[in-house]
């Protein structure tokens, strides 16, 4: 019998201010599912931002409202890098980033069509806005078992996308990862965080010059601000809070401080949640 194949589709590039865009899309494991990916490729003096820009910049936005057939559509952004932009500190891309979107089909026997309007910013000296819309038809499902062509150029581009997305963590992985305490001594809330150390890593990191480094980013909720910085020992970060609501808020009240932090490793990346409020004081 002939195999079943899950081709992948392509939009042309949609080019822009010191940039180009286009959307992929194959489809998935199961019948009713596509993995699909935005694709952004930069000039080599040009950055984006991402979901949380940083002391400057905006975050993109992908707006799914005008396709056919689609139950949903979540974007997933893969780890930033930390670029020094005039003396700020940004959160973002350079090169050719590639943001995976996990498609499920409202009806899974019919077609459909993933149409998105991408809005995001492109830095270069300046800050320029662009705006691109891509659309692709999606034929119906081939069905459970059809075999992606794994040497296209298209599935090594959501395989390395997807590897970039941070891993997920419940309360005790996190705390496998990382030591956390309130540093009682500093002028502005601060949390001095430890990165546990990782044996079987830590000589390919050591000796290889080009492996990215670990870095930590910090997302609070609206009304919050938080700068996170290298601290004085190794693999030590700092989180200052900058910003706070008002002191009637209600997460001020409740003296709650929600916080997803981004923990960037040279071989894997980490996605937990925190509440800065419930860690107590270091000695």
């Amino acid at each position: 019998m002939a195999e079943l194949r899950a081709d992948p589709i392509t939009t042309d590039w949609i080019y822009g201010k010191k940039s180009a865009a286009r959307l992929i899309a194959a489809p998935g494991a199961v019948k009713g599912a596509y993995k699909a990916g935005v694709e952004i490729r930069l000039d080599p003096d040009a950055l984006t931002y991402w979901r949380s820009p940083g002391e400057t910049g905006v975050p993109p936005v992908f707006d799914f409202h005008d396709s056919e057939n689609l139950k949903e559509a979540t974007v997933q952004f893969p780890t930033p890098l930390r670029i020094d932009e005039a003396g700020l500190d940004a959160f973002g891309y350079r090169g050719m980033v590639t943001f995976p979107v996990d498609v499920t089909l409202a009806d899974e026997n019919r077609p459909a069509v993933l149409s998105v309007s991408i809005e995001y910013a492109v830095c270069a000296a300046i800050c320029l806005p662009v705006k691109a819309k891509a659309k692709l038809e999606l034929p119906a499902h081939p069905g459970e078992g059809a075999a992606p062509d794994e040497a296209s150029p298209e599935e090594a581009i959501f395989a390395a996308a997807k590897a970039k997305v941070p891993q997920r963590l419940d309360a005790a992985g996190r705390d496998a990862k990382i030591l956390i305490g309130r540093d009682r001594g500093a002028t502005l809330p601060t949390w001095r965080v430890q990165v546990r150390p990782e044996p079987q890593t830590v000589a390919a990191v050591s000796t290889d010059p080009g492996a990215a480094q670990t870095d930590l980013f910090v997302e609070g909720q609206e009304g919050w601000y938080f700068e996170s910085k290298k601290g004085e020992k190794p693999n030590e970060f700092l989180i200052v809070e900058v910003e706070g609501p008002k002191p009637d808020g209600l997460a001020a009240s409740a003296g709650k401080i929600p916080v997803t932090l981004t923990l960037a490793g040279p071989r894997q990346s980490y996605e937990f949640a925190v509440d800065l409020g419930a860690i107590p004081a270091s000695p």
